[in-house]
């Protein structure tokens, strides 16, 4: 004989303990914002944070000066080697700044012009991007004659790069012909 009761659903008790701590009153809860997507924080004038925080960058060349102070002393070539990449690091980060700055510099030199022109009645001409960066390569290569092996060294990465884009290139359209 076939028996529904083995099939029917266990029963739970309704005798739960109830949580130590449970919430009586809906209490409102702080909000928290971000104040980089905030506009009640306003806008990031970069050229004030610059100058305010303008004592960051002495700070960081006397921390590069004992850092190289540092790998000189060091007897423990793994230690060495972490000082090393932390001063590469460095080096980096402020090269890179170095640059960034340069960028906006050309930026900044472009729409002062721009103004000029724009006061004397001609039209209002806005840089493409690609415009940007030959602007930019002119400058970098203008900052580079300054130092011949940093030209150098520029240059030869710069072939490299081009010379790997043709052998993709070459290698793409074979591989189109093939298909």
């Amino acid at each position: 004989m076939f028996s529904f009761l083995q099939y029917r659903p266990m029963e739970v008790g309704s005798k739960k303990p109830v949580g130590r701590f449970r919430q009586v009153v809906e209490v409102p809860s702080a909000k928290r914002r971000d104040p980089r997507f905030d506009s009640l924080s306003g806008k990031l004038d970069t050229d004030l944070f610059e100058k305010s925080y303008s004592f960051l960058k002495d700070y960081q060349a006397d921390e590069m000066k004992k850092l190289r102070e540092l790998i000189k002393k060091e007897r423990d070539l793994d230690m060495k080697e972490k000082l090393q990449k932390q001063l590469s690091r460095m080096v980096d980060r402020q090269a890179t700044e170095d640059a960034q700055k340069r960028r906006q510099e050309i930026k900044r030199e472009h729409k002062r012009k721009e103004k000029e022109l724009i006061a004397k009645g001609k039209n209002p001409f806005f840089l493409k991007k690609s415009d940007q960066k030959k602007l930019e390569l002119i400058d970098k290569f203008q900052h580079l004659k300054e130092n011949p092996k940093a030209l150098a060294r520029a240059m030869e990465k710069r072939r490299k790069r081009n010379s790997a884009k043709e052998k993709t290139k070459i290698l793409g359209a074979k591989r189109r012909r093939i298909d």
